[in-house]
């Protein structure tokens, strides 16, 4: 045994399960010595006990793997192991729940032994790997939460074998660690092998390379997840396959490593593409708020350029018209006979037997001066005086600045066009406002939409083209 240890240590791996599987015949000269071996090898030492335990059985079973277990653990003891791996019973013909309550009962009288003698190696409940023994993973998480230092050995080809080919993705290795979370341990101690299985039972281990459980997914999740752990090789070529794993778990490494790596670049990169393109969306908005900023200035600008256009144009139009107005009114007051103040002298405004007065803003012509009116001596600039229907004068603008009202059709019926007593007619695409239809003249219903009345100068209505 002394000189596996050295093999071990010569294969570069550096953990080790001995053997009592098929019984105890190790002297503790012997587990001294192999003591001695490890601690120079720096490899570390675990226990398998006995196959044939049943801390379920009947008293002399329960007696007999008793026996076993404080053998195994008293020479673990003395070699330094760290766990005494055993494999807990039977369910035989007691149901799951009495099955786990005399395991626990047993096993709790087991670790109080080793308590008293000041045992090191802490009992290692082994997951098993055929339905009708005790030892699912469910199980075994609640017999280490019951018996305080008792901690599971994760067997995961028995989980494989017991879930009838389970474990296939890393999800499937990571969802057990998720399970044995709630026991809080620092450190796992796994068995590992390929294995033979049908309709959720184990068969008989074989090769990694000729099983469907694989290495790898385990090795992602322990390297993705930290886990700190010992990988005890249990295949029938158990150093082949020890090395196996070594190398297999440092190819995922590896790769796990370049995958990181490149991941790293790539989001470095990444990064640095999200802060170019910060950089030049920030340049392309601090030039667009300077364009915008400066389009901004320039149709104020223009803006203020057009409302200084048009309020000069609304000024000269204004002016123009005010003197169109004042003209136009001169030229009808020549022919309206109306007396006012000129340059032979002062006069109150008259108009045959009617004189102009004022109260407030309000102006009217009157036979006779009423109170609180007082005399108006020249007509308002750009007003004319004009008799109203019943022959009182009144004060108006001039005849082309006043707005005709038009009778034309409508909703409310069919009319012909007509503005004070003059109506509109047509002859070779030319339009006439007249009293009486003429031959050849047909009568308009309708002015057209780009087309407005007006009155001229002396007060007859017209049809222009309408103002921009």
């Amino acid at each position: 045994m002394r000189d596996g240890v050295l093999y071990v240590r010569a294969l570069e791996l550096d953990a080790m399960e001995v053997q009592f599987v098929r019984g105890i015949r190790m002297t503790e000269e012997d587990a001294e010595k192999i003591r001695e071996a490890a601690e120079a090898c720096d490899v570390t030492l675990h226990v398998k006990a006995p196959y044939y335990l049943n801390l379920a059985g009947d008293e002399k079973n329960v007696a007999m793997s008793f026996q076993k277990m404080i053998a195994s653990g008293r020479l673990a003891h003395i070699m330094g192991a760290e766990t005494v791996v055993f494999h807990p019973g039977f369910y035989g013909e007691l149901s799951k729940e009495q099955t786990m309550e005399r395991i626990v009962e047993n096993l709790r009288e087991v670790r109080n032994t080793f308590i008293r003698e000041g045992w090191k190696p802490r009992l290692g409940i082994e997951v098993m790997g055929k339905r009708n023994v005790f030892g699912s993973l469910d199980e075994v998480i609640q017999v280490c939460k019951r018996v305080k230092g008792v901690i599971p050995v994760v067997d995961f080809a028995h989980l494989h074998a017991r879930g009838n080919g389970i474990l296939q993705e890393p999800e499937d290795f990571a969802l057990v660690f998720e399970r044995l979370a709630e026991l809080n341990l620092d450190h796992y101690v796994i068995h590992f092998t390929g294995i033979h299985y049908d309709n959720g039972n184990a068969r008989y281990r074989l090769p990694i390379k000729k099983s469907d459980l694989k290495f790898e997914p385990l090795c992602e999740v322990l390297l993705d997840k930290n886990i700190d752990c010992t990988i005890l090789s249990t295949s029938p070529i158990m150093e082949h396959d020890a090395m196996y794993m070594n190398i297999v778990f440092d190819r995922v490494k590896e790769r796990r490593e370049q995958r990181i790596t490149r991941e790293a670049r790539e989001a470095k990169e990444a990064e640095e593409k999200a802060k170019q393109a910060a950089e030049e969306k920030e340049r392309r908005d601090q030039e667009k708020a300077v364009r915008e900023k400066e389009e901004k200035k320039q149709r104020e600008l223009e803006a203020a350029a057009r409302a200084k256009q048009e309020a000069e144009d609304k000024a000269r139009r204004e002016k123009e018209e005010a003197e169109a107005r004042r003209d136009a009114a001169a030229k009808h007051h020549e022919k309206s006979g109306v007396l006012q103040t000129d340059d032979s002298g002062r006069r109150q405004v008259q108009w045959g037997e009617y004189k102009l007065y004022k109260k407030g803003n309000r102006y009217q012509f009157m036979k006779a001066k009423k109170e609180e009116y007082s005399l108006v001596f020249k007509v308002p600039e750009g007003k004319v005086v004009e008799p109203n229907h019943q022959g009182v004068p009144m004060l108006r603008d001039p005849p082309q600045f006043r707005k005709p009202t038009v009778i034309q059709s409508d909703d409310t019926g069919r009319r012909q066009v007509q503005v004070d007593e003059y109506k509109l007619y047509q002859k070779d695409g030319r339009f006439y406002f007249m009293k009486e239809k003429k031959k050849d003249f047909s009568l308009v219903f309708k002015v057209a939409d780009d087309k407005e009345v007006a009155y001229n100068q002396n007060g007859i209505p017209l049809l222009r083209n309408k103002k921009d």
